[in-house]
């Protein structure tokens, strides 16, 4: 009972539901993040990652990469490094600016383009932008997607991903 009611309170302060829905278009503060070697292997040991160009600096070179690559899913290390460096800078990330309550969220589709390698010892960039907001099953269900791009100064965008994440209501 108790729940039935702080949802239709929390309802009642965004008649579409929980999400802040004024956030569409805007952008979370871009973050710079140091690509550590140590991270990306860890991350590949953690995925039985045996290719050596991801867990071998020696064998990554004689390929001609400057160091180990870091694997496909490592946007989401990234992506947690940069949620470290805003809340160490005061600043919020794309969760808190649209209004996620961690108590209903859940992920729905996740969608990645990569478009180069990243490696050991790069420094990328990070940014996100609230892209739409959606209702489904008569507003039991809301929606936001997120649109994130990885960038390297001189390599330029190496992953674009596009998420939803979404608020079960009722």
């Amino acid at each position: 009972n108790c729940r039935r009611e702080t949802r239709q309170t929390m309802s009642m302060e965004n008649p579409k539901g929980l999400f802040k829905r004024d956030t569409r278009g805007m952008s979370v503060a871009p973050v710079t993040v140091q690509i550590e070697r140590g991270r990306v292997r860890i991350f590949s040991a953690i995925l039985g990652e045996t290719d050596p160009l991801y867990i071998d600096a020696d064998r990554a070179r004689v390929s001609c990469l400057p160091d180990i690559a870091a694997p496909p899913s490592f946007f989401m290390v990234i992506e947690a490094i940069a949620k470290e460096e805003r809340a160490r800078r005061g600043e919020v990330g794309a969760a808190e600016l649209v209004g996620c309550d961690f108590r209903y969220l859940l992920h729905g589709d996740e969608h990645y383009a990569y478009e180069g390698l990243i490696y050991a010892g790069d420094e990328v960039t990070i940014t996100t932008q609230v892209v739409d907001f959606y209702d489904k099953k008569g507003g039991a269900m809301e929606f936001v997607v997120l649109e994130s791009l990885v960038t390297h100064a001189k390599r330029g965008v190496t992953i674009r991903a596009k998420r939803t994440l979404l608020h079960r209501l009722g």
